[in-house]
């Protein structure tokens, strides 16, 4: 119920404290924002106000921007008090178009919050008809399809969003309405202003505002490719409905993908609560697919943080990314095993779980240095790439060999280990690794790696020129196979500091 005292917010100015928003009662009694604090205690001794906090009313727009999503992905905040909704292809789930206007005026009435709302073809008109054109009994109002002209016509030219020196000018000159400026000759409009730019900026707005010049808007989020929603009349609470309308929805986004050969890259599950809240989840596929099953198997692996409050009224899928989706062949003949299986669903699956760093594939890197001989990269960006180029980057030969010539599993860095070796040069007859001894009895080598000579030529001062390694593979007593290298050589290199022996790898 309406505070009957009239209430003001209040922010420091050049003189001193000024209003900037009035509750209903203030303005009845014609306290207007702008106003002088001073002037309107004066007037009006009963006036409370309290200090206004502009940066706190921003998060709260923008929470509330979130939320109207579930009226159309497209939409965003709209100076410091208003936000726009693009409504086009989402006014059917709501019975239509005035039926959406009302559920928008009833939720935010509910939530304690004034509002006007404008539906008109362009943002310009239907931010014209919210703010000055909306009856003061009425929550809404709305320009039918193409009569945005008309609609208009009649509202003062503060409408069209123009600067206080602009609308002064226009006043001067006896324009006070919209419709007034459509008779006059553009190029005689022109002449009546002082200023080219004061007359460039009444002509843009009021075209905005026709339709006859595309206004940019930039919504909070890019806009999905294709997008379905389902509303209810009661809201859902348990997590088996919401899963099983979130299956619904994966199979009216698949068939709508699939119609337009399209594939999904990156899903959006947005849900709407009743007390103006709204939470979403995310899944991302490392190709393009409309494979119903797969997307709602990656979400379901985010439903146990989705948290349905005091209840969901609106779920809304969005395909946010989608690519061409290319036909893959499994396997060669039906029926057929083969290894040449498509990683992506489980890589997905992998990833949706644990998350994108911590599914990862090796692949060659340009260096002959054992550790720097691959690189670790995360698998869906890596097989996204591979499926826009069409082009597998790297194909790991098959089968493997049966004799390796580098280990199967390498240390994250060579270990230090203590050997005995009957001539320096040459391969240990035993050594020392983790606390354990190990008798050698038979070894293979050596294989003689250098470092990158170039890079030494970016050494700092007091930095230490890379040494040569020679890696031998031995086996010890017990049939466990090891790669092992001396760091340095007894010819010279480094003679100061002399070789030390290192565990780098193991053979399965």
């Amino acid at each position: 119920m309406p505070s009957l005292q009239p209430f003001a917010l209040v922010e420091s100015g050049a003189h001193g404290l000024a209003i900037t928003a009035v509750n209903g009662e203030a303005a009845r009694l014609g306290i207007e924002p702008g106003q002088s604090l001073t002037d309107a205690r004066a007037a009006h001794p009963d006036l409370v106000s309290r200090p206004a906090e502009p940066e706190q009313d921003r998060i709260a727009l923008l929470r509330l921007a979130r939320w109207v999503g579930r009226y159309g992905p497209n939409r965003h905040i709209d100076g410091k008090e208003g936000l726009w909704i693009d409504i086009t292809g989402v006014a059917h789930l709501f019975g239509g178009e005035e039926a959406l206007l009302d559920d928008i005026a009833l939720r935010l009435q509910s939530f304690g919050i004034a509002v006007q709302v404008g539906l008109a073809d362009t943002l310009g008109a239907a931010h014209a008809l919210a703010r000055f054109g909306c009856p003061p009994d009425a929550a809404w109002v709305m320009a039918p399809a193409l009569e945005t002209r008309d609609a208009i016509a009649s509202l003062p030219v503060e409408a069209l969003r123009l600067e206080a020196s602009c609308v002064l000018l226009l006043k001067r000159l006896g324009l006070r309405h919209i419709g007034q400026l459509y008779a006059i000759p553009r190029d005689s409009l022109a002449r009546r202003f002082r200023s080219s730019d004061l007359a460039s900026a009444v002509l843009v707005r009021l075209d905005q505002a026709l339709g006859q010049t595309e206004e940019p808007r930039k919504p909070m989020q890019p806009p999905p490719v294709l997008s379905v929603a389902r509303a209810f009349v009661e809201p859902l609470i348990s997590s088996e409905a919401l899963e099983s309308f979130a299956s619904e929805l994966a199979a009216e986004l698949a068939a709508a993908l699939a119609a337009k050969d399209l594939g999904a890259r990156v899903l959006r599950l947005t849900f709407y609560r009743a007390d103006g809240t709204s939470g979403s989840i995310a899944a991302a596929m490392s190709t393009p697919s409309h494979d119903a099953q797969h997307m709602i198997a990656l979400l379901k692996e985010k439903f146990p943080t989705m948290d349905a409050g005091f209840g969901v009224d609106l779920l809304r899928l969005d395909a946010v990314k989608a690519g061409k989706r290319e036909a893959i062949q499994k396997r060669f003949v039906a029926g057929q095993s083969s290894p040449f299986l498509n990683p992506s669903e489980l890589v997905d699956r992998l990833v949706s779980r644990f998350g994108e760093n911590a599914v990862t594939v090796l692949r060659p890197n340009s260096s002959h240095i054992p550790e720097r001989a691959q690189v670790r990269l995360p698998a869906i960006e890596v097989l996204a790439a591979e499926s826009s180029s069409r082009v597998s980057s790297y194909a790991p030969p098959w089968p493997y060999p049966k004799r390796l010539d580098r280990p199967a599993f390498l240390l994250a860095r060579p270990e230090l280990i203590k050997v005995t070796a009957g001539v320096p040069a040459d391969p240990p007859k035993n050594f020392i690794w983790r606390r354990v001894e190990r008798r050698v009895v038979r070894a293979e080598g050596p294989e003689r790696i250098a470092d990158e000579w170039w890079l030494s030529l970016y050494l700092g001062e007091g930095q230490k020129a890379p040494r040569t390694r020679d890696y031998y593979k031995i086996e010890d007593q017990k049939g466990a196979f090891y790669w092992v290298f001396r760091h340095g050589l007894f010819d010279g290199e480094g003679a100061s500091d002399p070789p030390s022996w290192f565990l780098h790898g193991l053979f399965a």
